[in-house]
């Protein structure tokens, strides 16, 4: 909350969420961290303005492509960027990343750089902004959902089976992404070959279109998986907690992550984890998770569809874990971000960042309200 200045009433802090995935494309975790960010904000008591012009305390971009630049250029108040990503998020994403990864880096350092503050959504990001060599603050603010949304619902589990085709005794791994080759799709289909008596399903599909890597082999793929892999495409988001109150594990094989939504989405449900072991994995969620390779993938399902025991230890564990990143904690993390920035705002005026952008001659702070 903050003082007006002339009244000294309390009022909520006004922030300006930008995202060009509103309007746009949405079938991909960053619109999924939009959604949960303005979900945690109004949480929080924050009012919240989507892609407005000036008049907020301030600015929060969710996403960094050329439009969100360009609001971000003009903008008067303080802005924080949120970075989803690091350069190696593209390889194995986009078509020929590999050649253009150099000039993502180049542009991640120079837009960044500009923002008063970077919201790193993991460890592995903080490490990736910092080895580019970053010059705003970094700060640790991981991703975030509303828990209580994935509480399972008890015609859930029934109604998306009989709407598939699934049996009611089968056992069903589920995954949630988009169909690319870092997200482990050659993996999972794979692993539905070996056990033919599991049901696979894939949530999720190609919203980049021919930008995706692989595309062609993408869509053979699809076309070509066994009977027992479903993929049902892009899902609205208000669909995911059924979809995943239908299977009994998470398997992601993705080769590459800097969080993993549908890791906690699937943990709220809780439903057991079987991840690909990747180090960024254990500094976020512990052992909350069975950890495996292509070596280990299917026996570490096979293990949670003949153990009730396992299956039930591993699904309250990550039940568990999906606390620590509710929407309610998440909205006092950016609280305090947002107050740090506001707090050294006077003293932050001689950077690059207040001499390319445009400045206001007073920063509010989001606690007293002080100007």
């Amino acid at each position: 909350m903050m003082h007006t200045a002339k009244t000294g009433e309390r009022r909520p802090v006004v922030v300006n969420l930008i995202s060009e995935t509103v309007g746009g494309s949405q079938g991909h975790g960053v619109h999924t961290a939009f959604l949960q960010t303005q979900r945690a904000l109004e949480q929080a008591g924050v009012e919240v303005r989507v892609n407005c012009g000036p008049g907020c305390d301030i600015v929060h971009i969710e996403t960094m492509g050329l439009v969100s630049l360009w609001m971000f250029m003009r903008t008067r108040e303080r802005a924080v960027i949120t970075a989803h990503v690091v350069p190696e998020s593209m390889v194995g994403s986009f078509l020929w990343a590999p050649l253009w990864k150099y000039f993502a880096e180049l542009y991640m350092h120079v837009v960044y750089s500009l923002a008063d503050e970077v919201l790193a959504v993991s460890p592995a990001v903080v490490e990736g902004l910092t080895r580019i060599g970053l010059r705003a603050p970094i700060r640790l603010v991981p991703n975030a959902i509303d828990t209580a949304r994935f509480k399972c619902e008890p015609d859930w589990r029934g109604r998306v089976r009989e709407k598939l085709g699934i049996a009611p005794d089968a056992f069903v791994v589920v995954c949630a992404g988009q169909v690319q080759p870092r997200k482990g799709v050659r993996q999972f289909v794979q692993a539905a070959r070996a056990m033919p008596e599991v049901t696979f399903v894939w949530a999720g599909g190609m919203p980049f279109k021919l930008l995706t890597a692989h595309y062609s082999e993408m869509r053979r793929i699809v076309a070509t998986a066994p009977s027992n892999c479903l993929f049902v495409g892009d899902l609205p988001y208000e669909e995911m907690p059924s979809y995943y109150a239908a299977a009994d594990c998470l398997f992601f094989p993705s080769l590459q992550e800097t969080f993993g939504l549908a890791i906690i989405e699937a943990a709220a449900a809780g439903l057991p984890l079987v991840l690909r072991d990747l180090p960024n994995y254990r500094a976020l969620f512990g052992g909350a998770y069975l950890a495996g390779d292509e070596a280990t993938f299917v026996e570490l399902l096979g293990s949670l569809r003949d153990d009730p025991d396992l299956r039930a230890l591993y699904a309250e564990r990550a039940l568990e874990m999906s606390a620590d990143f509710d929407t309610v904690r998440h909205g006092q993390l950016l609280l305090d971000a947002y107050e740090g920035v506001l707090a050294r705002a006077e003293a932050d005026r001689g950077t690059m960042a207040r001499r390319i952008r445009p400045d206001r001659q007073y920063a509010f702070s989001a606690r007293t309200g002080r100007r």
